[in-house]
């Protein structure tokens, strides 16, 4: 339903280019290594082989980078046109801006110390996931009125936002509804 939307708030190492776009890979479920299958992670899959892999689904996410620290990293919303597992994070790690803090797709370096995408703030960045689920819209089913409801930044990206001088106030609520 193109009537309601999740919009994900992320902060992502390096910047994509183009800065807004759509990530069309399928996704399938790769075995984990423990005994009752932990460290199952979702694997991506080219859109022409979707058809031909057992277990792929195709997904889509639509992305638009929001502010950027001199492509060292930058703050990105993030809508799942599809609901896949660990979409979100498996489509960023994809296309090679993992989302920081994420250990499972992102790997050892997004940790923001040493020369990775956070040399230079040293331990200011929290090591936790940067994945906030930040507004969903909606019809309102009473009224029939458009309805957004808006969750705060939880307290690690809160930090992280201060230490870059962002202000979620100074960007669009929905910058999907500017999109060409």
């Amino acid at each position: 339903d193109r009537t309601t939307r999740k919009i994900y708030w992320a902060l992502v190492a390096g910047l994509p280019v183009p800065r807004m776009g759509s990530i069309k890979f399928g996704l399938v479920k790769s075995g984990g290594h423990g005994k009752g299958g932990e460290g199952e992670k979702m694997r991506l899959v080219h859109p022409r082989d979707v058809g031909s892999t057992p277990g792929a689904k195709h997904a889509v996410t639509d992305y638009a980078v929001l502010e950027n620290l001199g492509g060292r990293a930058c703050w990105v919303a993030l809508v799942p046109v599809t609901g896949r597992t660990h979409q979100l994070r498996a489509h960023m790690a994809g296309i090679g801006h993992p989302i920081v803090g994420d250990g499972k797709y992102g790997g050892s370096g997004q940790e923001n110390l040493g020369d990775g995408w956070g040399a230079g703030i040293g331990g200011e960045v929290s090591r936790k996931l940067h994945l906030h689920a930040r507004s969903l819209s909606l019809t309102h089913p009473a009224t029939g009125k458009p309805l957004r409801l808006t969750a705060p930044l939880p307290a690690h990206m809160a930090r992280s936002w201060q230490v870059f001088g962002w202000d979620e106030r100074d960007v669009p609520a929905d910058p999907f509804e500017q999109a060409p």
